[in-house]
């Protein structure tokens, strides 16, 4: 170890103790171990080295130095020679100082104490990681992992079942599984049939059996009588009014309920007057009917001759639409000009009655239509609160024209209000 002070115009400038080995190096240069910024000392000069594990001192040629080993006091002059001085082997023990003008270098060689042994503490204050754990909870830990590792190795041990694969399977499991049915021999003319398998009789019920009337032998055999007055079309069909005519009567002679008879049959095939000429191959039975012509019928009572019907026209309707003055239940808006903007377009509303009045006649009632007028005017959420028509097709048509309807913008909207119409047959 190296003690080294700096002194400067007698006074301590600093005082350093170097553990480490190596060169010291004094100066004004900031790499220098020891900075000194004062006159005639060197940028950076190397005062102290070390070779071989010992020390040398080195002078400059402006230095003087007095080294003191022991008693023994020596004294160097190395400006006096005008050249640096040899390097000066410095004892363990070696202890002096340098001079550079007014700066002076103190020095001491010190011997390294020996290591000292690390204080411990004494083992009944120590720290011990034992101590902290409970120990019936470190056993349970063990146990279980201990049981978990064996579990786990018989597991890997064990050798568990696979899945086969079906060409794995044996033939005598597919057989007993899948039963094909063997194919029957054809049987031979000679052989004899094997009786049928008979049914099990059904258990007959107790009570007194209704007996049923037993044919006649040599009676001929007579289908079930059925009376079919009453069933489907027949009864309108065969039904007469007071005076003994039929009320189907001349139904069609104008052609049928929307469009000509004559443009109804016009793309069917297949028919066409009759004649004498393709009456020929009728047979007729043993009846008494006989085939006639026209103009044997024409005396016949109940036949009379043919007559123009004329063109088929529309049937027109006419109707009355009553149109009560709206109720306004939320909003504000010019009621009057609501009114009038409704009784403007009751010609369409009356459009949508007259059109479902031509298919039922006896159409009455009254819709109530509730919808809202929008801050720009328009019509949304149009719902019908009530309907005592009964004609759906009226309620849609409508509704679809008031979704179509622009009012002028309401003071407050939006503008909820209801409006009822009644429509009437004109008679």
């Amino acid at each position: 170890m190296l003690r080294v002070g700096i002194v400067h115009g007698r006074r301590i400038v600093e005082e350093r103790l170097l553990a480490r080995t190596g060169d010291v190096t004094i100066g004004t240069s900031p790499r220098s171990t020891f900075i000194v910024p004062w006159d005639r000392v060197p940028l950076r000069w190397r005062l102290f080295e070390e070779r071989g594990g010992r020390r040398y001192l080195r002078l400059a040629a402006d230095m003087t130095a007095r080294i003191a080993e022991g008693s023994a006091v020596t004294a160097i002059d190395a400006g006096g020679a005008g050249a640096p001085a040899r390097p000066i082997p410095l004892s363990d023990r070696a202890r002096g100082k340098v001079t550079v003008g007014d700066t002076t270098v103190l020095f001491q060689l010190l011997t390294a104490p020996p290591p000292q042994p690390r204080p411990q503490l004494p083992l009944s204050v120590r720290r011990r990681v034992s101590a902290e754990i409970d120990r019936w909870f470190a056993v349970a830990l063990a146990f279980t992992a201990l049981l978990h590792v064996a579990f786990v190795v018989y597991l890997r041990q064990v050798d568990w079942p696979r899945r086969p694969s079906l060409e794995e399977v044996p033939d005598r499991y597919v057989r007993q599984i899948v039963q094909m049915p063997r194919p029957k021999p054809p049987a031979s003319p000679s052989a004899t049939p094997e009786p049928a398998p008979q049914p099990a009789p059904h258990p007959r019920p107790q009570g007194p059996i209704a007996q049923r009337p037993r044919p006649t032998p040599g009676a001929p055999h007579e289908p079930p009588k059925v009376d079919v007055s009453n069933i489907g079309l027949v009864k309108l069909l065969t039904a007469r009014t007071a005076d003994g005519n039929s009320p189907l009567t001349d139904v069609l002679s104008a052609g049928a309920v929307d469009q000509p008879l004559d443009k109804a049959l016009q793309n069917v095939g297949g028919i066409g007057i009759a004649s004498n000429d393709s009456l020929h191959n009728v047979h007729i039975g043993t009846g008494e009917g006989k085939v006639v012509d026209v103009k044997d019928i024409r005396g016949i009572k109940g036949i009379d001759g043919s007559r123009d019907t004329g063109p088929v026209a529309e049937r027109d309707v006419a109707s009355r639409l009553k149109v009560a003055p709206p109720v306004i239940e939320g909003g504000t808006a010019d009621l009057d000009s609501i009114a009038r903007e409704i009784r403007s377009r009751r010609k369409a509303i009356a459009a949508c009655y007259e059109r479902a009045l031509k298919l039922k006649p006896t159409l009455t009632g009254k819709l109530v239509v509730r919808f809202s007028i929008t801050a720009a005017g328009t019509v949304s959420a149009v719902d019908i609160d009530d309907d005592s028509l009964g004609a759906p097709e009226v309620g849609a048509c409508v509704r679809a024209l008031v979704l179509r309807w622009r009012f002028a913008p309401p003071a407050e909207a939006p503008v909820e209000l209801s409006f009822p119409f009644v429509f009437q047959a004109a008679g």
